[in-house]
């Protein structure tokens, strides 16, 4: 899969928005997160999410739209520029993608990719303008998901029922193959912030083998300790340089959630 460092992020950073309670509905509409991507005090890029806040409808199948978008800033904006869109149409009953949609724009390199998944025949549909053919049948378990909906699958589990060493799961497809990432929960922490101390739990994500980051624990993950149980912050230990992801604002309907201190 062609991509950069701050690319990786946005793969690590969907799969990892984690662990809502079961007994709670966690596509939420109207839903938007803003995250900042630094290099210490050096603004690299920066990150959105946000849900549609009404229902639309594929094949005659409700779905709520999710939308992530990333991109450079400052400096890295102009010597390694990166604009990527991602989004999902997932059903909001079973959390399963019914439509994905890609386009990456990183430096000179262009993509653009949409799945159509077919979950009752096993089957997602790709087309991409940049494959060869551009368009091909893929054979799929009848529970494949994709970027946006494996961050929903995660975090649907209990946070309250996780002890120190559990390990969890996901399969997704991305740019033609299947991935599968772990989290693994390491402790529970205070984080220093700019909306003030939260409790959080620490976890360790680990994706397939590649040649960005320093070690095995590269990936440290902090995940809020609330009702709303949100990627807090990421630290990512890359082979050059020292990576970290910050909460910069989070609203549900357009109201504020987490109030900045003074």
């Amino acid at each position: 899969m062609k991509t950069n460092i701050f690319a990786y992020f946005f793969l690590l950073f969907c799969l990892s928005i984690t662990l809502k309670a079961q007994d709670k509905d966690v596509l939420l509409g109207g839903e938007q997160l803003k995250y900042r991507i630094h290099l210490g005090f050096i603004n690299a890029a920066e990150a959105n999410i946000k849900s549609s806040p009404n229902l639309g409808s594929i094949r005659q199948i409700p779905t709520r739209k999710i939308e992530i978008e990333g991109k450079t800033v400052g400096i890295f904006n102009v010597f390694s520029p990166l604009l990527d869109i991602w989004v999902s149409y997932m059903d909001p009953t079973t959390l399963l993608p019914i439509k994905a949609e890609m386009n990456k724009r990183e430096g000179r390199y262009k993509k653009q990719e949409v799945i159509d998944f077919y979950h009752d025949k096993g089957v997602a549909q790709i087309s991409s303008p940049q494959n060869t053919p551009k368009d091909k049948n893929l054979s799929i378990s009848n529970s494949m998901l994709d970027l946006i909906s494996g961050y929903y699958f995660l975090r649907k589990k209990n946070l309250q029922e996780l002890e120190i060493g559990q390990k969890m799961s996901a399969k997704i497809l991305v740019d033609g193959q299947v991935y599968e990432v772990w989290c693994i929960v390491k402790g529970f922490e205070k984080v220093d912030s700019k909306f003030g101390s939260k409790n959080c739990i620490r976890t360790s994500l680990v994706l397939p083998k590649n040649n960005l980051f320093q070690d095995k624990d590269a990936i440290r993950l902090w995940i809020s300790q609330d009702n709303y149980q949100i990627p807090f912050k990421m630290e990512v230990n890359l082979k050059i340089g020292f990576l970290s992801i910050d909460l910069e604002d989070y609203k549900i309907a357009g109201k504020t959630i987490y109030t900045a201190l003074p």
